[in-house]
């Protein structure tokens, strides 16, 4: 074979590059749920994120729990659709209103028109985290939120005065910081939890950390502030231990798991705690039987990424994996 025809087997570069560019088919790919919120009114939250294929986006669906199964049984579009993938989101106080934690570090609000076709609509966003948006939790309803990200920052904000950020605590953690928990019944206390190993108590009135609660043996996944003086965390480890702020070097371990705890959602009313890890696995402990595991699920095919306790019935927990399904379970 002489070189000429050798050279005309091979694409020039540019011409491959352009008909990538233009390349249109077959760029869906398969959306990764990651959270779950529940609205008092029913409605269900769900953020997912693509992290496989051409594009690396995100999005979030809202939809009532009545029509739960409709959306596990079809390939459902998502209501608002982003530029990159989503961690965490919640409702604010109005169903119609949601915001939004990206990898890009933005925050962004979405309510729904008033208008006959009833499109989510982005209302304002903010870009002040360096790094992804990881976790967000409410101080305030409607009026004071903190977020906090992998640039080890923590930010309060003010929705009523168009996402003004109130309070910057940087360097809050030297690591990234994976989840935050509002004391109950409080607009300013606050804890977080981070890879860095530590769990720090925040007070929103003041520019530093009130004191670090401990330094566990590795990092911290997920952690929940469940009564006045006690919190709940995961960890890398897969150890689930309680602490209680009133003594908080004695750690108590309430159960570990074969696999890092990625989450936790507590009911306060059924004192029921939902725990899932990096595996296939729903468990639910009642708390009020000294961490008496009485619920195991193995419904989803992957990973489950996030859980949300319905707020009309305490015995109904709802689920979301990386299978692209959400599920409801019935705890009694």
């Amino acid at each position: 074979m002489s070189n000429a025809e050798i050279s005309n087997k091979f694409i020039p570069p540019h011409l491959n590059a352009e008909i990538y560019r233009t390349e249109t088919s077959g760029t869906y790919t398969h959306s990764y749920l990651d959270f779950i919120d529940v609205h008092k009114d029913g409605s269900i939250l769900v953020g997912c994120s693509e992290l496989t294929g051409r594009y690396w986006n995100g999005g979030a669906c809202i939809f009532d729990e009545t029509t739960e199964s409709f959306f596990r049984k079809t390939n459902v579009k998502c209501d608002i659709n982003l530029t990159s993938s989503t961690a965490d989101g919640c409702f604010t106080g109005d169903c119609n209103k949601v915001i939004l934690c990206e990898d890009t570090g933005t925050i962004s609000i979405w309510s729904k028109s008033d208008d006959a076709w009833k499109v989510w609509k982005e209302e304002l966003s903010v870009a002040e985290h360096d790094g992804p948006a990881l976790a967000i939790e409410c101080l305030d309803l409607d009026r004071l939120y903190v977020t906090a990200g992998g640039d080890g920052n923590v930010k309060v904000w003010d929705l009523q005065e168009n996402m003004i950020c109130l309070r910057n605590y940087f360097g809050a953690h030297s690591m990234q910081i994976n989840s935050i928990g509002v004391k109950p019944m409080s607009q300013s206390h606050f804890v977080t939890g981070s890879t860095d190993t530590y769990i720090s108590l925040w007070d929103e009135h003041t520019s530093k950390p009130v004191y670090d609660v401990i330094e566990n043996d590795c990092g911290i996944r997920c952690l929940q502030w469940i009564e006045e003086n006690k919190i709940i965390f995961g960890d890398e480890a897969g150890v689930l231990g309680l602490i209680d702020l009133r003594n908080s070097d004695n750690v108590v371990k309430l159960h570990e798991f074969p696999a890092s705890v990625h989450q936790i959602s507590y009911n306060p009313e059924s004192k029921k705690l939902a725990v899932c890890c990096d595996n296939k696995i729903v468990t639910v402990f009642n708390m009020s039987d000294e961490a008496k595991h009485i619920y195991d699920s193995k419904v989803h095919s992957k990973f489950v990424r996030g859980l949300a306790w319905s707020k009309t019935d305490g015995n109904i927990l709802h689920s979301v994996g990386w299978d692209g399904e959400v599920k409801k379970h019935t705890v009694r």
